[in-house]
Formats: structure tokens, sequence, C-alpha cells
């Protein structure tokens, strides 16, 4: 099962990872300004989506403005914006934001607040959000009502985060709870693995009405959770080719398996 030297802890229903990081903000600006973030965009601008390819064509409106809320590098504001959609991307980190603007003045992307977001209520056709909400360590709930007020009625939102698959769940029950984003030693708060039955309530009840759940990254999950999925990662026993080849068994695999076993979950909701 899950064993790592990051420590787990019960977050309400949650399950909560800690890190030995200076700071979430931090840790993002570095994480992205460390790739080509030229190469990033250039790969992205052929307008690939990979896992992503069914939930954004199935879903997302050819016509009206979609917002990406977390953009990170700017790879899928860029890779829509080749495929002929509307887009444009906030992150609060402040110095990706510069780089993006000056590899790529004309794609769309700002430094801004997720959770206060700098534009009018019923702005959106779509909101995209992947892999965000889980690092509030005061939980996804503003997230969620941020996304609701600037999207228009039968507006749609696909928001992904890790959720509590089944190692996770058994993790979950057996951890004792922690109260604090900091813990001693240098641990701090990193992202909470959602109960998605918990994260789709809360859609409803924000106002949306949920249409899917889209389960993905069954590899990561079998890397991440599994103590020989671990080993093999880290000893390398996946050279480029057999890594290619075992994703793209993952992303064929029985729906049953990756609802069980991927690492993330992307809820697609429409604002009533």
């Amino acid at each position: 099962m899950i064993e790592s030297i990051d420590a787990y802890y019960r977050h309400g229903p949650h399950l909560a990872l800690y890190k030995a990081i200076p700071g979430l903000q931090d840790f993002w600006e570095d994480l992205w300004l460390s790739s080509s973030i030229p190469e990033v965009l250039k790969r992205a601008g052929a307008g690939m989506l990979g896992e992503f390819e069914f939930p954004f064509t199935a879903y997302l409106p050819k016509n009206g403005l979609i917002l990406e809320a977390g953009c990170g590098s700017g790879r899928y504001v860029k890779a829509l914006q080749a495929r002929g959609y509307t887009i444009e991307g906030i992150d609060y980190a402040a110095e990706t934001i510069k780089r993006i603007q000056e590899v790529d003045p004309d794609l769309q992307v700002r430094e801004g607040n997720i959770l206060a977001i700098d534009r009018p209520d019923n702005t959106y056709a779509a909101y995209i959000s992947i892999g965000v909400l889980e690092h509030n360590f005061e939980g996804p709930e503003s997230g969620v009502q941020e996304a609701h007020r600037v999207l228009k009625p039968g507006g749609v939102a696909l928001v992904s985060v890790p959720y509590l698959n089944w190692p996770r769940r058994r993790v979950r029950d057996k951890a004792s709870s922690a109260s604090s984003e900091t813990l001693p030693g240098g641990l701090r708060f990193y992202q909470d693995h959602i109960d998605i039955e918990h994260f789709t309530a809360l859609f409803e009840a924000t106002g949306f009405r949920v249409l899917n759940c889209y389960p993905y990254l069954l590899f990561g999950g079998l890397i991440r959770d599994w103590r020989l999925g671990r080993w093999l990662n880290r000893n390398s026993f996946f050279s480029w080719r057999a890594r290619q080849l075992f994703k793209r068994m993952c992303e064929s695999a029985p729906t049953p398996i990756r609802n069980e076993l991927s690492h993330m979950m992307m809820v697609i909701a429409e604002k009533k």
C-alpha cells in the first residue's frame, strides 16, 4: 500500500499529504520555471490533449469564453486555442505568467487568484481546473463557489482532483487527524486526496448538476499507491517506450479499474 517519506493524515473526509516544502506558491513557481516553457508551448501548439481528449471535446463549448483556473505553464490554454476554442488562463505564479507572455504574447494568460477571479458574475461559458482545488488547506468549497459565480447559467465546469481511490481510502481510515497546515519536522500541507462523494455533493449543493465523473492517470495511481509500482518507477524499470506502452494500456483499462485505482478524478458539472 502507500509507503512514502511524506506524511498522510486524515483531514476531515479527505486524506491530506504533507511534504517538506517551503510553501505552495514557491513550490509551483519553481516547478513551472524549471521546465522549458517555450518547449511546452511548442508541443501544446499541436493541439494534443492526451487523456483529456474525451472530456474536453465532449463538454467544452466551441462558442463562448473558457477559463482555465490555475493554468501553470499554459499547456492546455495553448492546446485548446490551437483546437479553435476561445480560452484564457489565470495563475498566481507571477514569474511563470510573465515568462509565458514573453514566449507567446498572443496567449491570453494573466496573474490571478482562482478564489477571487477578476471577472464579473456569469462571464464564462466553461471553467477548467486541473489539479488545483486540492491544494487549499481550508478545502475546495471556496474554489467551487467561485467557479459557480463566474460561470453563466448552463455553463460547464470540468474540475479534477486527486481522489480517494481504493488504496487511499484504506490509508485514510487508519490515519490520525491533523488540524494544522504545518507539522513539526518541517512538514507542510501539500494537497488533499478528495472524497469524491463529498466533492460531487459539494457541487450539487453549490448549484451545479453533476453530469459525469471521469477517472484518469491510472498509471500515476499505480506508481504512487503500490509498493511494486514505486519500486519499478524508482529503479527506471520503465524505458520511455515501455512507459508509453503501459500508459496507453492504462488509458484503455475498464472503467471499474480506473474508478478504483486512478490517481485523478474529473467532475464535470453544469451550472443550473
